[in-house]
C-alpha cells in the first residue's frame, strides 16, 4: 500500500483490521527492523528500536503513528498480525512528497509554488491535488508528471502564511503537505481616522507590517530606507518629512535636520515602526505617510489624524453679561456621519439643548452659572470618538478705573471752573471799585 508523506510533518499507517481487537498481537517493522508491538497479554506498548523512540505510536485501533517524519523514513513497513496460529501481513511503502522553500516575497510579487510527489508513487496513485492558501481559498496549480505547479501573479499580505497542497489518493487517504510563505508588507491603513483631543499626551501612530517580520527577512527582500512625513489639513501646505529611519549604531527615527517636529524620536524595537506624538494640538491635524523603500519600490501607508478643539469667543475668562460663542470643531466641516454631543456645566442655562447639537454654542449674556467644564463630544453611531474639555471662568465685570478717573477729572475741572469764576468776578469788581469817578471838594 502507497503512503505519501513530508518531512517534518506526521503521517498514520493505517492497520487493515483483522481478528478480533482484543486477542490479536500487532508487530510493526521498518526495512525488517521491528520498531513497535501490541501484546493483548501486555497492555506496555513502547517503541522497539531506540532510533524511533519519541516519534512512533499505535493508535486506539493500533495503527502506526509517526509523529515527525525524517528523511530517513522514506521506505517499507509492514504490520503483521496474527491470532494463535493465523497471521496477517500488509506491506506500506512511504513515499515523499515536497515543496521547495520559498524566499521572502515583497507585495505585488508573482509566487510560484511546486509539490513534487516522489515519481514512483505518482504513477502508482495518480494523487489529486489542490492548494489551499493562508485565507482559506483553493487554488488550483498546473499539474506536469508528478509536479503540481502554483502560480500567483501579484500577492499580498493575505498570501502570507502555511500554503498547502492537499493531496487525495487510495479512496480517500488525505496528505496535507504544508510550507510557510512570508510576503513583506504593511498592515491595511485603518478605514477610519484616530479621533483625538488637544493635549493628549503619547499618541500612538500605527505602522505594522501584515505579519511577524525580522530584519533578516527585511534584508532578503533589499529593505534599504524608511520615512515618516506629513500633510497638514491645510491643502496649500506641502507634505514634509519628518522622520528618518536610521540604521547606525542602532535602528531608531530621527529627525532629518536634527530639530523638535511634530513627531517624537525614537528607538525601533522588533521591526515595529510605529511612532508616537508628545503632545497633541491643532497643528498635528493631518496626514501621516510611513514609507518603505525596497529597492527601486516603496510602499507606504496612510494615518489621518483629527483633532477636536473647543474654540471660545472669549478665551478662558469671560465677565458676567457678556456674549459668548463655544465651537466645537475638527478645522473642517463634519461629515455626514458625525455629530456633536454638548454636555454643559450643572445649573448651565444651556443644559436642555435639542437634538442634534449645533457645533457652535452661542450666550447672549454669559451668568456665572455657565462657568465651568463644557464638554464636547464626537460620535459616530452612537459610538463617542473623543471628547474635547474647555473650562470656562466667568467673573463680574469689575468697576472700569478709567470712568473713576474720568469722573475725578471731572469734578476737579468743575471745582476748578467755579474757582476762576469766583476769583474773577472778584477781581472785577476790585478794579470796578478802584476806577470810581473822583470827587473834589467846593470850599
Amino acid at each position: 500500500q502507497v503512503i505519501l508523506a513530508q518531512v517534518g510533518n506526521p503521517v498514520t499507517l493505517p492497520r487493515m483490521k483483522w481478528g478480533q481487537d482484543e486477542k490479536v498481537h500487532v508487530d510493526w517493522s521498518f526495512n525488517d527492523i521491528s520498531l513497535i508491538r501490541r501484546n493483548p497479554t501486555n497492555p506496555s506498548i513502547r517503541a522497539e528500536n531506540t532510533e524511533w523512540q519519541g516519534r512512533i505510536s499505535l493508535s486506539s485501533d493500533f495503527s502506526l503513528i509517526i509523529s515527525r517524519v525524517n528523511a530517513s523514513d522514506f521506505g517499507t513497513f509492514k504490520c503483521l498480525q496474527h491470532e494463535l496460529v493465523n497471521e496477517q501481513a500488509t506491506t506500506y511503502i512511504l513515499y515523499d512528497v515536497s515543496i521547495p522553500a520559498q524566499e521572502p516575497l515583497l507585495v505585488n510579487a508573482a509566487l510560484t509554488l511546486s509539490c513534487v510527489i516522489d515519481q514512483k508513487a505518482f504513477v502508482l496513485v495518480h494523487p489529486s491535488v489542490q492548494w489551499i492558501g493562508p485565507d482559506n481559498k483553493i487554488y488550483s496549480g498546473q499539474q506536469s508528471m508528478n509536479k503540481n505547479t502554483l502560480t500567483v501573479k501579484t500577492v499580498s499580505g493575505k498570501h502570507s502564511g502555511i500554503w498547502t497542497c492537499e493531496l487525495k489518493y487510495n479512496g480517500g487517504i488525505t496528505l496535507k503537505a504544508m510550507t510557510d510563505v512570508t510576503i513583506v508588507d504593511l498592515a491595511p491603513s485603518t478605514p477610519d481616522p484616530i479621533y483625538t483631543h488637544d493635549s493628549v499626551y503619547n499618541l500612538n501612530i500605527p505602522c505594522s507590517f501584515s505579519s511577524k517580520m525580522t530584519w533578516s527577512t527585511l534584508n532578503k527582500v533589499s529593505f534599504t530606507e524608511g520615512s515618516w512625513s506629513f500633510s497638514p489639513l491645510n491643502r496649500s501646505e506641502s507634505s514634509r518629512t519628518l522622520l528618518d529611519l536610521n540604521f547606525t549604531p542602532s535602528t531608531a527615527w530621527k529627525s532629518p535636520d536634527g530639530t523638535q517636529n511634530l513627531l517624537m524620536e525614537s528607538e525601533v524595537k522588533d521591526t515595529v515602526l510605529d511612532v508616537k506624538i508628545s503632545k497633541v494640538s491643532v497643528n498635528n491635524r493631518g496626514t501621516y505617510t510611513c514609507n518603505l523603500k525596497f529597492g527601486s519600490q516603496t510602499i507606504s501607508r496612510n494615518v489621518q489624524v483629527e483633532v477636536l478643539q473647543v474654540i471660545s469667543s472669549a478665551g478662558k475668562v469671560i465677565y458676567a453679561g457678556y456674549p459668548l460663542n463655544l465651537t466645537c470643531t475638527l478645522g473642517h466641516p463634519l461629515s455626514s456621519d458625525l455629530e456633536v454631543n454638548w454636555i454643559a456645566p450643572h445649573g448651565s442655562s444651556l443644559q436642555n439643548l435639542n437634538n442634534p447639537h449645533p457645533m457652535q454654542l452661542s450666550i447672549p449674556a454669559v451668568e456665572l452659572k455657565d462657568r465651568g467644564r463644557w464638554i464636547c463630544e464626537l460620535k459616530k453611531n452612537s459610538t463617542v470618538l473623543t471628547s474635547a474639555t474647555f473650562t470656562l471662568k466667568v467673573e463680574n465685570a469689575p468697576v472700569n478705573l478709567w470712568m473713576i478717573i474720568a469722573i475725578v477729572v471731572g469734578v476737579l475741572v468743575l471745582f476748578l471752573i467755579i474757582g476762576i469764576t469766583v476769583i474773577y468776578v472778584r477781581r472785577c469788581r476790585e478794579v470796578k471799585y478802584r476806577r470810581r469817578k473822583r470827587r473834589y471838594c467846593c470850599c
